[in-house]
C-alpha cells in the first residue's frame, strides 16, 4: 500500500512537471517574469503577509470548530504551528487535503480527547466552510459586476452564471447545516433513498449536520472564511496585477480567480503545480490576458515560500508515533 501511494505521488509530480515543461516550451509560461516581479518592488512581501493573514484566520476558524467537540480549551498559539505543518505538506504533496490528513494526526496528539471520527468530520467541515467562503465572494462580486462582465464574452458570461449557481448552492448547504433537526432528517432521509450513492452520501453528510446546535460558531466560521479568502485573492492580485496586459479592476478578479483556486485544491499535483498554471491560463484569457500561466506562477511561488515555512514547526514538533504510514 505504501509503495503504491509513493508511485501515485511520483506520477503526480511527473504530470505536474510535464505540464510545466509543455507550458514553457510553448511560450505560455514566462519564467523571467519572476525576476522582473522581484525587482519591481515590495509586492511579494505584501502578498506573503496577506497569505500569512489567511493562514492565521484559517487557524482561528479551525480552533472554533475543534472547540465544539474538545473537552479542553485549545490554544491558538499551539494550533498555529500544527496548521503550518499541514500547509507545508499541502505544498510538497499533491492536493490541499493531503496536508489536512497530516494535520489531523498532530491535532489528535495535541488533544487525545478528540475522537478521530470527530476530527475527520471537523476538518472536512473546515475545508467546506473555506470553500463556501470562496464561493460567496465569487457570487457577490459576480452579481456586482454582472452587467459589465457578461458582455465581455460568452464564456465569461457562462462562468459568471456558474458562480451565482455555486454561490446559491453553497448558501443552501450552509442553511442545511444550521437548520432544525426536523428539516435535516427530511433531507438525510431523501439522500439515503438515492440509488447507488445514497448511503455513502448520507454517511458523510450526517456527521456534519450534528453541529446544527453550534449555530453561532458556524456563523463566525463563515465570516472568517470570507475574510480569509479575501486575503488570498488580494494576495494573488497584488503580486500579479503589475503584469496584466489589460487593466482590470480588483473586483473583476474576485469573479474568476476563485474558480481556479478551488480547482487547485483537487489532489492532482502539489499546490496545483502545472494544473493550476493551465487553469489560470484559460481563466485569464476570458478577460483578454494571455499570460495567465505566468501570473499564477507568481502567486504559486509566493504561496509556496510561505507554506514551506511550515517545515520549521515540523522539525521542532517532530513526527508523532501515530503518524507512521499516515502520509
Amino acid at each position: 500500500m505504501l509503495v503504491w501511494n509513493m508511485i501515485k505521488t511520483l506520477l503526480k509530480f511527473l504530470l505536474a512537471l510535464a505540464l510545466i515543461f509543455w507550458l514553457y516550451s510553448s511560450g505560455k509560461l514566462d519564467l523571467s517574469l519572476v525576476k522582473k516581479s522581484l525587482a519591481m518592488g515590495p509586492q511579494w512581501i505584501f502578498a506573503i503577509i496577506l497569505i500569512a493573514m489567511q493562514a492565521f484566520t484559517g487557524t482561528y476558524r479551525y480552533k472554533i470548530l475543534l472547540q465544539t467537540k474538545s473537552k479542553k480549551q485549545l490554544s491558538f498559539i499551539k494550533l498555529l504551528p500544527l496548521n503550518y505543518i499541514g500547509l507545508f505538506f499541502s505544498s510538497v504533496l499533491p492536493g490541499a487535503v493531503t496536508g489536512d490528513i497530516v494535520k489531523v494526526v498532530y491535532i489528535k496528539k495535541h488533544d487525545p480527547s478528540l475522537r478521530k471520527s470527530s476530527l475527520v468530520t471537523l476538518t472536512l467541515l473546515d475545508r467546506l466552510l473555506g470553500l463556501i467562503g470562496l464561493l460567496i465572494l465569487a457570487g457577490i462580486f459576480s452579481l456586482i459586476n454582472y452587467k459589465t462582465l457578461t458582455i465581455l464574452s460568452n464564456k465569461l458570461s457562462h462562468l459568471i452564471q456558474l458562480n451565482l449557481i455555486l454561490c446559491a448552492g453553497s448558501l443552501s448547504f450552509f442553511g442545511l447545516l444550521i437548520a432544525g433537526r426536523k428539516v435535516q432528517k427530511v433531507i438525510t432521509h431523501f439522500l439515503h433513498k438515492l440509488p447507488l450513492v445514497g448511503k455513502k452520501i448520507s454517511s458523510i453528510v450526517e456527521p456534519l449536520l450534528s453541529l446544527h446546535e453550534s449555530r453561532i460558531e458556524l456563523f463566525n466560521c463563515i465570516g472568517l472564511s470570507i475574510i480569509s479568502q479575501f486575503f488570498g485573492i488580494l494576495a494573488f492580485w497584488i503580486v500579479s496585477s503589475p503584469f496584466y496586459q489589460v487593466k482590470i479592476p480588483l473586483s473583476y478578479a474576485f469573479s474568476f480567480i476563485p474558480i481556479g483556486l478551488i480547482a487547485t485544491a483537487i489532489p492532482i499535483s502539489p499546490g496545483g503545480l502545472g494544473v493550476g498554471h493551465i487553469l489560470f491560463a484559460n481563466l485569464f484569457m476570458l478577460v483578454g490576458i494571455d499570460n495567465g500561466a505566468s501570473l499564477f506562477n507568481l502567486f504559486y511561488l509566493a504561496a509556496f515560500l510561505h507554506n514551506f515555512s511550515g517545515v520549521i514547526p515540523y522539525l521542532l514538533v517532530g513526527k508523532p508515533k501515530e503518524a507512521t504510514g499516515a502520509y
